[in-house]
C-alpha cells in the first residue's frame, strides 16, 4: 500500500553530521506542500513497506551529494504514517542510506531498514 507522506528534509541542524540531511518528523500523509512549505524544506515522498523495508521515492532532493541520506538516530514514523502503510508502528533504523536514480532519475529512490509491528 503506497502513501504519500510530507517529509521535512533538513540540511542543517539538529543534523548531526556536518552538511547532512536527516529527515525530521512530524510526518503527515498528504500530497500538498504549500510554496512557503517547500521554501522551508518541506517535500513529498511516495512510501510504501517492501521486503520489510521503508521504501521512500523522493519529489525533491533528499540525497547528499555523495549519494547518501544520514539517518542518525532511531525514526518512528508515527501512527498516522505506520497506519496508512498498513502496521501500527514503523521505526526505522540509523545508518547511512544509498540513494538510487536508476528508476527515478531526478529525485532517486531508497530503502530503508526498519522495525515493523503489525
Amino acid at each position: 500500500m503506497k502513501a504519500p507522506i510530507k517529509l521535512k528534509f533538513k540540511h542543517d541542524s539538529p543534523c548531526t553530521k556536518p552538511f547532512g540531511i536527516c529527515i525530521i518528523i512530524p510526518l503527515s500523509v498528504t500530497c500538498d506542500v504549500t510554496p512557503k512549505e517547500y521554501e522551508e524544506g518541506f517535500g513529498i515522498a511516495c512510501a510504501d513497506v517492501v521486503e520489510r523495508k521503508l521504501h521512500l521515492v523522493f519529489m525533491r532532493r533528499a540525497a547528499l551529494d555523495d549519494g547518501t541520506i544520514p539517518i542518525p538516530d532511531y525514526w518512528d514514523l508515527g501512527e498516522e504514517v505506520a497506519k496508512a502503510l498498513g502496521y501500527k508502528k514503523i521505526i526505522v533504523k540509523p545508518g547511512t542510506y544509498k540513494v538510487n536514480f536508476s528508476n527515478y532519475p531526478q529525485f532517486g529512490e531508497a530503502f530503508f531498514e526498519a522495525e515493523l509491528e503489525k
